[in-house]
C-alpha cells in the first residue's frame, strides 16, 4: 500500500479504542497496567518512558439545521448506520472549537453554510460510549443542501414526517426529541 492511498476509517476497529491500546504512542514500548497516583486508578503506562495513557471520549459536534419549522436530516452513506437518518456532524479535530466543527461538518456533509445558534444539548449514544455528541441549533445562511458521498439523501422534514424508526443513533433520537420539546414550549 502506498502512503498516499486514501482509505475510509474502519469504525468497527475505531470502536476498539481506547480499550485495546497496547503500545506507547511516544516510544512504541508495550504498555503495562500500573496504579497511577494520587487517585490510585489502574491505567496503561509505559515502563520505558513513563507515558501514562489517560483514555478520554472522542468529541463529536453537529448541527440540527432548522428552517421554517423543518429539520434537515441526511441519510448516511457510510458505516456505522449506513442508510439511516441523522443530522450533519462529525469528530472535532485537535485544537478546534466544537461549534466550529459543527459548522464545518455541516458544510462538508451537505454543502450548506449555516449560522450556528444555541447549544441544544450533549448526548451519549449507549452503543458507542466513546463518543460525546455536542449538538447546536443552526439556521441556513447560504446554498442549498446537496448530496455527497457521506450523505446519499438530504432533505428537510416536518416534525410529524420524521422517520423515527430509521434514525441512525440514539443520540439523533434524543436531540430531535429535545428540539421538538423546545418548539412546543415556544
Amino acid at each position: 500500500m502506498n502512503d498516499d492511498d486514501a482509505i475510509h476509517a474502519n469504525h468497527r476497529v475505531q470502536h476498539n479504542y481506547p480499550a485495546a491500546v497496547k503500545f506507547c504512542a511516544l516510544c512504541g514500548a508495550e504498555m503495562a497496567l500500573r496504579t497511577i497516583l494520587p487517585d490510585r486508578k489502574r491505567m496503561r503506562a509505559c515502563p520505558r518512558c513513563g507515558f501514562v495513557f489517560f483514555p478520554s471520549p472522542k468529541l463529536v459536534a453537529g448541527c440540527l439545521v432548522v428552517n421554517a419549522g423543518r429539520v434537515l436530516l441526511l441519510k448516511r452513506g457510510f458505516e456505522p448506520a449506513l442508510g439511516m437518518w441523522t443530522f450533519p456532524g462529525g469528530f472535532v479535530e485537535f485544537a478546534e472549537r466544537a461549534i466550529d466543527a459543527a459548522v464545518r461538518e455541516t458544510f462538508e456533509e451537505v454543502g450548506l453554510r449555516v449560522d450556528p445558534g444555541p447549544l441544544l444539548g450533549v448526548y451519549t449514544d449507549p452503543v458507542n460510549l466513546n463518543a460525546q455528541v455536542v449538538v447546536y441549533l443552526a439556521t441556513p445562511k447560504g446554498g442549498e443542501p446537496t448530496r455527497t458521498e457521506e450523505a446519499v439523501e438530504v432533505r428537510f422534514f416536518e416534525p410529524d414526517a420524521i422517520i423515527w424508526e430509521s434514525l441512525a443513533f440514539e443520540s439523533t433520537r434524543e436531540a430531535l426529541t429535545d428540539w421538538l420539546q423546545s418548539v412546543k414550549r415556544q
